[in-house]
């Protein structure tokens, strides 16, 4: 029988990981879920303290906790389980633990500088598609080890994606108070506080009220944005502007954030219902896509689920030179490049920013189709599957590697 150690770092990390438990549970192998205890238990993450399971279909795992990385490395030599699933490489090894497999996370495995993340610490790398190996060999390219990362990886699809057969969209109305005969418009609102604290972030978008935006540009001569202070295009007109849409869509609008980018008041105002997190399995996001007709975001990697979920998204793209990202996440994956992430005709749409707040006044629901052709593309790009058994594969994968098998 199989032993298989889950490593939880944060209590959200179940919303890729549960479904894995789950199979590895039905397969009758030993699960362990590995709860980082270190995790602060104040203060704004203490909401992802990882201190409970799931409810799970097929039985219960075994918790263990541990005390940092270096605990984690102590305990995985004294007693190691014969593979490891992780949504982070290991930042100690014991020489003597069992092989580590690490299963990407969203977007975010092209944001590792150096590949020794994955020829040094992970034995194998669990990647969505072979897109995403494809990706990593460009972007290790320079150090001269592309090839050797590509080798390391193998596609398995998204095992988040596997709960969504299970959601029911009627039961998800029901239970948000969503009406059962309207169109819904998913807004997932901007980060105003998680994302890199721009000039134009902290004194143009955010200010909710116009001599606010006036004030700091002009005392910050920062005339660049004299047309955003003008036109008023800030996250409060922005907001009102997706409001208006919705109207004139005869649209319910339903907000989706994160703790650490509360929701403005003036949002929530507008909004049907507000929301965070009340569940991480299944996911939230997934349980509103599932009633949604169309999800609007700001460059949130959201856009895969959505695709998933059979729903067309509008990426609202800021400047460059706005967010204040490093210019290879931009060249990677924040941008409107043709059959991006972001701009996938049929599946995934994608425009300026401050082309929105007069898009809004015009745009329909109709402007933005869903088209399986397009949604079959965008999946076996990014996502690789859609047949609900990336769990499976990503199992099976573990069994190789805890086998003594290669990836």
């Amino acid at each position: 029988m199989m032993r298989v150690a889950f490593i939880i770092y944060r209590k959200n990390q179940y919303r890729c990981l549960a479904p894995a438990v789950e199979e590895a549970l039905a397969r009758g192998w030993s699960a362990e879920c590995w709860h980082d205890w270190s995790h602060p238990r104040r203060g704004g993450k203490a909401s992802e303290f990882p201190d409970t399971v799931p409810p799970l279909r097929h039985g219960s795992p075994r918790i263990r906790t541990f005390q940092g990385a270096n605990d984690l490395a102590v305990q995985l030599g004294a007693d190691p389980p014969d593979v490891i699933i992780a949504l982070d490489p290991p930042e100690v090894k014991a020489a003597a633990s069992a092989p580590w497999l690490w299963l990407q996370y969203s977007a975010d495995i092209l944001f590792y500088r150096t590949p020794d993340f994955f020829l040094e610490k992970a034995d194998a790398l669990a990647t969505y598609s072979p897109y995403w190996s494809e990706r990593l060999e460009e972007r290790h390219r320079g150090s001269g080890q592309g090839p050797a990362v590509r080798r390391r990886t193998r596609a398995v699809g998204m095992p988040e994606l596997d709960v969504i057969p299970r959601i029911e969209p009627g039961e998800v109305r029901r239970r948000f108070g969503l009406p059962a005969d309207r169109p819904v418009v998913l807004y997932l609102p901007f980060p105003l506080y998680s994302n890199p604290s721009t000039f134009w972030l902290r004194n143009v978008f955010r200010p909710s009220t116009h001599l606010g935006q006036a004030s700091r540009t002009l005392l910050a001569r920062r005339m660049e944005y004299w047309q955003d202070v003008r036109r008023r295009w800030n996250d409060k007109h922005l907001v009102e502007a997706v409001r208006n849409f919705c109207d004139r869509a005869g649209a319910a609008l339903v907000m989706k954030s994160r703790l650490k980018d509360p929701i403005p008041r003036y949002a929530v105002r507008r909004a049907e219902r507000a929301l965070y997190d009340p569940s991480y399995y299944p996911p939230t996001i997934l349980e509103l896509l599932s009633v949604a007709s169309l999800c609007i975001h700001a460059c949130s990697t959201s856009v895969f689920e959505a695709a998933a979920c059979r729903v067309p998204s509008l990426c609202l793209y800021p400047a460059d030179a706005d967010v204040g990202l490093p210019a290879f996440v931009h060249e990677f994956v924040h941008n409107l490049k043709p059959d991006g992430i972001y701009n996938f005709p049929g599946a995934a749409y994608g425009v300026p920013l401050r082309e929105a707040f007069d898009g809004f006044a015009r745009w329909r629901l109709e402007d933005f189709p869903l088209h399986a052709e397009g949604r079959r593309g965008y999946m076996e790009r990014f996502l690789g599957f859609d047949d609900g058994r990336s769990s499976a594969r990503l199992l099976d994968l573990a069994r190789d590697l805890g086998e003594g098998r290669p990836a």
